[in-house]
């Protein structure tokens, strides 16, 4: 079981470097074709944080591995809001704007709805997976059109990272790497993720649900952390309703498109609606004065925790 879990983690770190190299390399080669930096950076920003996810329900899903494939979008979805936004207030209380009180946390429990609603016959199909992904076209295009209105100092902070200059031949070879870094790494992290579930005698989706979904939102983690103490509390907000959207719509709606997968029961009858109950937890403090205070991020950890605690207690 340690060899297993050491491979874990080697994955998780490849994982993550390459989802790094990939974003870097994206953003100099998309300059060098004249794509604006504000597009650049919203297209990245993203899809950037969420690549780690996409590779690791496909390779899951294409494994046969679907209940990790499924998991870990539930539990990342999860885990944005317990974890990432829990840890983000408690660094430093969060200002959101109503924009993202009016239109994000509603759209990100729609989706959940939408997605439990979709796994009602005990399958995510390939008709499942083009519904989820038309809804995210009318999303990106929705987001597009509004984006071009944001104010010229967000435009500025979201395009900032588009301005870093690199040789575009280093650009092409650090995207290589990092397809091969998020592909290897997915390959390594779902291989251990399943050997360790068999090992310790828990079931595939507990593993993707909790230990994958946790390891794979570690770059919405590390950008809302860091986000917080810079002050970018919008940035750190948008992130993480932009991500659970991404989540389902193109991550899980791309993965059944390439490969159907099975729901257990297990997840009709708690964890779907867990994940339901903490999307209304955003928009419930987020819309407590349009601020999200430290007390409010200890009670998701706490929330989280006890999630876990439950699954661990399941699992036995």
């Amino acid at each position: 079981m340690l060899v297993q879990v050491a491979l874990f983690a080697l994955g998780l770190v490849i994982l993550a470097v390459g989802a790094e190299a990939l974003i870097r390399g994206a953003v100099r080669v998309a300059r060098a074709l004249g794509v604006s930096p504000f597009l650049v950076g919203f297209t990245i920003i993203g899809f950037g944080t969420s690549a780690p996810e996409l590779v690791v329900s496909l390779s899951a899903a294409l494994n046969g591995s679907s209940d990790i494939a499924l998991g870990n979008v539930v539990g990342s979805n999860i885990a944005n809001v317990g974890v990432v936004l829990g840890i983000a207030a408690v660094v430093a209380p969060l200002t959101a704007a109503m924009r993202l009180l009016k239109v994000e946390t509603p759209l990100v429990i729609t989706t959940s709805v939408l997605l439990w609603a979709l796994c009602a016959d005990g399958d995510v199909s390939r008709v499942d997976g083009a519904i989820l992904l038309a809804c995210f076209s009318l999303l990106v295009a929705y987001m597009y059109r509004s984006a071009k209105n944001e104010p010229p100092e967000v435009k500025e902070e979201i395009g900032l990272s588009a301005g870093r200059k690199m040789p575009v031949w280093v650009a092409c070879v650090l995207v290589a790497v990092g397809l091969v870094g998020l592909v290897g790494g997915a390959h390594i992290m779902v291989g251990a993720a399943v050997e360790l579930a068999r090992a310790a005698g828990v079931s595939e989706w507990v593993i993707g649900l909790t230990v994958v979904a946790v390891g794979t939102s570690l770059p919405e983690l590390a950008a809302a952390v860091a986000g917080a103490i810079r002050g970018e509390a919008d940035l750190v907000l948008g992130n993480i309703a932009g991500s659970n959207l991404f989540n389902v719509l193109l991550i899980l709606g791309l993965t059944a498109a390439v490969q159907p997968m099975t729901v257990p029961p297990s997840a009709l009858r708690a964890d779907l609606p867990v994940m339901l109950g903490f999307a209304v937890l955003l928009f419930a403090v987020v819309a407590n004065g349009l601020r999200v205070h430290r007390w409010e991020g200890a009670v998701l950890l706490v929330a989280y925790g006890a999630f876990v605690a439950w699954q661990a207690a399941s699992a036995q």
